[in-house]
């Protein structure tokens, strides 16, 4: 199996992060308008827990648009390119966004009286790991990013090497 290039798994990728992307603005769309229309009154509380989900909305938008052209580079072959380093950073500055966002929600709407780091019931099993989850998703996408600024010095490097 081929992993990038034409007709490989990166082909398909693209087309699945293309359909993620569409279904995530859909449903992102779908619940702005719920919000706005059960909303019967705005107080203080739910004016900070939606303008952390636009914010978190916006935020995984932009890592899935991030990964799309990274993706893109691996079809056309060409991984280690710089705009790659400076796509893998800002999804990791996306990631931290999501984490803090989380935090937020987490303080202000009192989850920390439900906080249970596992718990399982008849729907499945729950964690309430999301922040620290995106955290390190974060660290280790910037950590990448520098590896991949590295491959892309040395790349340059011998592209100029006779």
């Amino acid at each position: 199996m081929k992993y990038y290039g034409q007709m490989s798994l990166s082909s398909v990728l693209r087309i699945l992060l293309d359909l993620l992307m569409v279904g995530g603005l859909i449903l992102w769309v779908i619940t702005f308008v719920k919000f706005i229309l059960d909303t019967g009154h705005i107080n203080l509380s739910l004016t900070i827990t939606y303008s952390l989900f636009v914010i978190g909305g916006i935020s995984s938008l932009a890592i899935l648009y991030y990964l799309r052209k990274i993706v893109g580079t691996l079809i056309k072959v060409t991984p280690f390119v710089s705009d790659n380093v400076r796509s893998l950073e800002r999804i990791s500055v996306c990631c931290f966004i999501i984490t803090t966002s989380y935090i937020i929600n987490f303080f202000c709407n009192k989850q920390y009286k439900d906080f249970d780091i596992i718990s399982y019931d008849f729907t499945g099993i729950h964690t309430d790991f999301e922040a620290l989850i995106f955290f390190f998703a974060g660290c280790f996408i910037l950590i990448l990013s520098k590896v991949f600024q590295q491959a892309v010095q040395v790349k340059e490097e011998n592209d100029l090497t006779i």
